[in-house]
């Protein structure tokens, strides 16, 4: 299991980074330090067009890693991951297992500083947020590329949907929107309307 889940989160980590053009929940309480779940009004809307890219299935090399799908627009890029680690979740963020494999995905992110592929990586708070009624815990990193020094901000959004994990990282091109978080918001709603497990217009799922 670690191991599926250390090839998991370096595909994860080799998503978030790539630009754009390269290759109703049962909630449960929110641990300490965790803003409660709240789902504000809707926003209006934010204009932006996203476009569906590709996906990769991870089935194959390593059962229990799921599917990605990849979106872009001219704001930045997303990538969907539904997966299950071999095991049924409960909904939600109720899951007692949930907490930490959340942290684990911050925890990632460290790690990939110290290896050199960010200069930098600044963790947000974590806080619990209801989107179309699902509870997602999320936490938003502003990041620092090794490569060319080009920062940008990236929000993870993590629940639970019909007993598979169901990942969203949102990615922002520099200069960043100053409404990242509505539009972060906006295409996961349209995302869960529509389907996350297989988006429309897919094409074959690739293997990773």
């Amino acid at each position: 299991m670690k191991l599926l889940f250390a090839l998991f989160l370096s595909a994860l980590l080799c998503a978030c980074a790539s630009t754009p053009g390269t290759a109703p929940g049962n909630t449960g309480g929110a641990p300490s330090g965790v803003e409660q779940a709240t789902e504000p009004a809707p926003a209006p809307p934010t204009g932006i067009q996203w476009r569906y890219i590709d996906s990769k299935s991870y089935e194959a090399v390593s059962p229990g890693l799921g599917i990605s799908h990849r979106f872009e627009s001219s704001a930045g890029w997303v990538d969907v991951y539904v997966y299950d680690m071999k095991r049924s979740w409960q909904a939600g963020v109720g899951d007692p297992q949930f907490d930490e494999h959340f942290r684990s995905t911050i925890a990632e992110v460290q790690r990939a500083v110290a290896q050199g592929m960010y200069a930098s990586a600044r963790v947000g708070p974590t806080r619990d947020v209801r989107i179309e009624g699902l509870t997602f815990r999320s936490v938003s990193f502003r990041l620092v590329r090794a490569r060319d020094g080009t920062p940008y901000d990236s929000f993870t959004y993590l629940a639970v949907r019909n007993g598979k994990l169901l990942k969203y990282r949102i990615s922002f091109n520099t200069p960043t929107p100053a409404n990242t978080e509505a539009i972060a918001r906006e295409f996961i709603e349209r995302n869960l309307r529509t389907g996350p497990e297989v988006p429309a217009g897919t094409r074959q799922l690739r293997s990773a």
